[in-house]
């Protein structure tokens, strides 16, 4: 069949091809086991990629991935080793997920960001002292760090993330590095509390850099990152300024969508 030309499927095509659901497939392509572009704000999948992926399926399987009701139970015991300080604990519990086939986007939204909300409210409503969220915070990136994901294949682009002065919170800029890296992206990490002329500064001098993006903790800092950011883009680098209440998901999409704007 090599003699063929390659097509471009759209997802729900390659979805009918595999013999799947088209959220299947869409889970496919997010986790990275199914390649795929976005051209035109839609997933194309090549034929050649339908084919190769289909005949590994066909293939015996390793078990499952952890299911949904699991996480939920694996997120519970989190939180309670999060409480306790228990770093070994937490540790084990994002490992054994990880080897067992969760995400690294599932592991975060699914199993981390759950409980340390849980310990942001009861800060907040004066149940819990502020040194245990930083104690949580602290063991969660050195749990994450264990697991910097370096998936094969090709590398869409090349990300910078940060936050900018005043914004002490680096645990979101090590989520939103670590879901970018697991869906192939090249990831400049500059951590939190990175002053504005510094990140322009970085922008300007790595030319590579097709996206820059911006996490924000505090609402009343997204003013100042937008100002930022508008520097950023007027020099040729599209640039996204987050908050709370998007998901990783949705980070990587518009991360590949703002790249494709660039090249087109």
């Amino acid at each position: 069949m090599s003699g063929q030309p390659e097509k471009l499927l759209e997802l729900q095509s390659a979805a009918d091809a595999l013999g799947v659901h088209y959220q299947t497939a869409y889970r496919w392509v997010r986790s990275g086991r199914l390649p795929a572009e976005i051209i035109g704000g839609k997933y194309l999948v090549s034929s050649h990629d339908i084919a190769k992926f289909g005949a590994g399926r066909d293939l015996p399987q390793a078990p499952g991935a952890p299911s949904p009701a699991r996480l939920v139970r694996q997120g519970d015991r989190m939180l309670e080793s999060l409480l306790a300080g228990d770093e070994t604990g937490a540790r084990k519990i994002a490992r054994r997920l990880v080897d067992e086939g969760t995400t690294i986007v599932d592991l975060i939204e699914q199993v981390i960001v759950p409980p340390m909300q849980a310990i942001g409210q009861a800060w907040h409503d004066g149940n819990l002292t502020i040194w245990v969220e930083h104690r949580a915070s602290a063991i969660i990136e050195r749990a994450l760090g264990d697991l910097l994901p370096n998936p094969r294949g090709r590398r869409r682009g090349t990300v910078v993330v940060t936050a900018l002065s005043g914004d002490l919170h680096s645990l979101p800029t090590t989520m939103a590095a670590m879901a970018l890296r697991e869906a192939h992206w090249h990831v400049h990490h500059l951590g939190a509390d990175l002053p504005g002329e510094e990140l322009i500064d970085f922008c300007a001098i790595h030319g590579e850099v097709d996206v820059a993006v911006i996490s924000v903790t505090d609402s009343d800092a997204v003013v100042g990152a937008e100002e930022v950011a508008d520097k950023i883009r007027a020099a040729g680098t599209p640039t996204l300024v987050g908050g709370s209440g998007k998901t990783l998901g949705e980070l990587i999409d518009e991360v590949q969508h703002a790249a494709d704007s660039r090249r087109s």
